[in-house]
């Protein structure tokens, strides 16, 4: 899986980007205001005000071009943390769905029926959550019990999907967390911290895991 990785904005590119755009800004300028002139010669006049104009539009770009890019980084960033709960209810699908091809497996097994019960029972008064499914923990540990389970290719299938799964949620956990540790730090650089409250822009909380086994 390929993750999108930031678009930094450098304190480099934006000087070089302010002075291209300042003297593209001047040139342009100067040249509507020599229509309105008679001769070769432009009055300093003209050339003074195409400098100043020049040098608001680059302001308003700058100011209206960062709003933007940190509003996008944001979005971003937050969907980066929806990203993360819709893999974690994949990976609970997935565990959901052993769990049941364990059950139908095994059904006959009434010694090995017990062991699974006896595993979803302890999983629930670990977890305090009545009827919680196997833990991939949980799972290995049966799988491994039994041979007969672990040659089941359907059960080597999913494994292989959790394992997977889990990687990817590790990796979208870090990406996420890449994402905050540059949006709040760009927000309090010059010049999104004069516009702050303005642009309502608040610190993005990093992600922590509530559960130790997840």
């Amino acid at each position: 899986m390929s993750h999108k990785r930031i678009k930094e904005r450098t304190y480099l590119n934006k000087l070089i980007s302010f002075i291209v755009g300042l003297v593209v800004g001047y040139l342009i300028y100067l040249f509507i205001f020599s229509m309105f002139t008679n001769g070769d010669e432009i009055p300093d006049f003209y050339s003074n005000l195409s400098i100043m104009f020049s040098l608001i539009t680059m302001l308003a770009y700058i100011i209206i071009s960062e709003f933007n890019y940190l509003k996008k980084l944001e979005l971003t960033t937050n969907a980066l943390h929806s990203n993360i709960s819709i893999y974690k209810k994949r990976e609970k699908d997935l565990l959901s769905k052993a769990e049941e091809i364990i059950t139908k497996f095994l059904y006959h097994e009434s010694d090995i029926q017990k062991s699974v019960a006896s595993s979803r029972e302890g999983s629930a008064v670990k977890s305090g959550v009545e009827g919680e499914i196997l833990s991939i923990s949980d799972l290995r540990l049966t799988v491994e019990s039994y041979p007969d389970l672990k040659s089941d290719t359907h059960i080597s299938t999913i494994l292989s999907q959790l394992e997977e799964s889990q990687n990817t949620i590790l990796n979208s956990k870090l990406l996420y967390n890449e994402y905050v540790t540059y949006y709040n730090s760009t927000i309090v650089n010059v010049p999104a911290i004069i516009f702050l409250e303005m642009w309502k822009l608040e610190s993005l909380e990093f992600y922590h895991d509530t559960d130790i086994n997840e």
